[in-house]
C-alpha cells in the first residue's frame, strides 16, 4: 500500500477516535522531522524540543486536517515555521550557544569490523568540505537544496512547505546546484577531498 495512503488512512482513523493511530504516525515520521530541525537548528536539545512541539501542534490540528496536501508536507511546514519562530527568538535575546563553526553535524556512515581508518578520516574530511560549501549557499537555497536532496522532498511538496511558487523553488534548486558545482568540482578533480 501507498504510504500517502497508508497516512490517510491512519488520520482518518485518528479522526474517528482512534487516538493510538496518531502514535504510527509519530513513529512513521518523527526522525526525519528531527533530522530536518537539527539541520536548522543545530542543537540536539532544541531540535528535540521542536520535534515535540511539532508532534503537539499536529496532534491539537489533525482533527480538522484535510488532505489538501500530504500529511509528510504538512508535518515539514510547521517544522518549517517552527523553526523559524526559533531564530527569530534566537536573534532577540542573547544566549551562549555553540559557534557554527565549532557545532559538527555528523553524517552517518557504515561501520563495519573491516573498516579503514584513512578512508574514515577521508569520509569525514568530504562531508566538512560539503557542508562548507552548502553553508555558502543564500538561505533560501540552502533551505530549498536541503528539503529536496536530504529530506527527498519534491519540489511540489517544498512550495508547500515554504510557501513559494513552484517556478522560485526550481530557480533556487538550479541555482544551488550550480554554486556547489562550482565549489566543489575543482576539489573532486585534484583528489583533494
Amino acid at each position: 500500500m501507498d504510504r500517502i495512503v497508508e497516512d490517510e488512512i491512519l488520520v482518518a482513523q485518528f479522526q474517528a477516535g482512534r487516538p493510538d493511530a496518531f502514535d504510527d504516525l509519530m513513529k512513521r515520521y518523527k526522525g526525519q522531522i528531527y533530522a530536518y530541525l537539527l539541520r536548522s537548528v543545530k542543537n540536539y536539545e532544541d531540535a528535540e524540543e521542536l520535534t515535540i512541539e511539532v508532534f503537539f501542534k499536529a496532534y491539537r490540528a489533525l482533527d480538522t486536517w484535510k488532505p489538501q496536501a500530504r500529511f509528510s508536507t504538512w508535518l515539514y511546514k510547521i517544522a518549517h515555521n517552527l523553526s523559524i519562530d526559533f531564530h527569530r527568538a534566537k536573534s532577540r535575546r542573547q544566549t551562549y550557544s555553540l559557534d557554527d563553526e565549532e557545532f559538527v553535524l555528523e553524517e552517518p556512515t557504515a561501520v563495519d569490523l573491516w573498516s579503514n581508518p584513512e578512508w574514515d578520516i577521508e569520509e569525514k574530511d568530504r562531508h566538512r568540505v560539503i557542508r562548507e560549501a552548502i553553508d555558502q549557499l543564500s538561505p533560501k537555497q540552502k533551505e530549498v537544496f536541503m528539503l529536496n536532496r536530504y529530506q527527498g522532498l519534491q519540489i511540489k511538496e517544498i512550495t508547500e512547505v515554504l510557501g513559494m511558487a513552484e517556478g522560485t523553488v526550481k530557480i533556487h534548486l538550479h541555482r544551488a546546484v550550480k554554486k556547489l558545482q562550482t565549489l566543489l568540482l575543482p576539489l573532486w578533480e585534484t583528489n583533494d577531498i
